[in-house]
């Protein structure tokens, strides 16, 4: 029998209760009723030091030379089979701490395969205002350069509390828990061979 499905949510919120982490929680809801199994990481509660930028002078390893607890996210990393990034926009753009953690990314970069290769992935973003699609692209992006899969459909965003939904009736949270699980599904045995 296959193991189960391991969905990785990185909440990249302060707020470990507030409309991120509520989004969030509710697509690793709707996963789980799939029959995945999920877990959520809050980046408030882990020491993320900022990147030093060793790449340009070619001394960027993995594992990274930042002793930090990047190093257990990595793990968590390669254990998910799909990976689910929210952020709340701050000014139009993602938050500090997503942008750490992206950041900080890099050095999976450096494995042959990285880690990403072929990890599916969906986002989802809040805002109070505007900005939650360039906090989406800002994810979006770097994700892609590092080797995950996007799936179609692939965000979920909020503005004040309320989920975008289009006149069709879509539930979004519960059309991106779907296509992640089924992509997931589809393209497991080949996560690492993408390189």
């Amino acid at each position: 029998m296959d193991r189960k499905i391991f969905v990785l949510g990185v909440n990249g919120s302060a707020r470990k209760n507030g409309n991120t982490a509520k989004l969030l929680k509710k697509v690793l809801s709707h996963v789980e009723d799939l029959g995945a199994e999920t877990e959520i990481l809050h980046l408030i509660e882990k020491e993320i030091k900022p990147c030093l930028s060793c790449l340009p002078e070619g001394k960027c390893t993995y594992p990274c030379q930042i002793k930090d607890d990047m190093e257990e996210i990595f793990e968590k990393l390669k254990k998910a089979d799909c990976i689910i990034l929210g952020s709340p926009t701050y000014w139009y753009s993602l938050s500090g701490l997503m942008k750490n953690f992206l950041d900080r990314l890099t050095a999976q970069d450096m494995l042959r395969p990285p880690i990403l290769d072929g990890k599916v992935v969906g986002l989802v973003s809040t805002a109070d205002l505007e900005g939650s699609l360039q906090a989406l692209t800002q994810m979006l992006v770097p994700m892609s350069s590092m080797g995950a899969i996007v799936v179609p459909y692939s965000d979920v965003f909020s503005i004040k509390g309320n989920v975008w939904r289009s006149e069709l009736g879509i539930d979004p949270e519960k059309r991106l828990a779907r296509n992640l699980f089924e992509l997931t599904k589809l393209v497991r045995d080949r996560q690492g061979k993408w390189f």
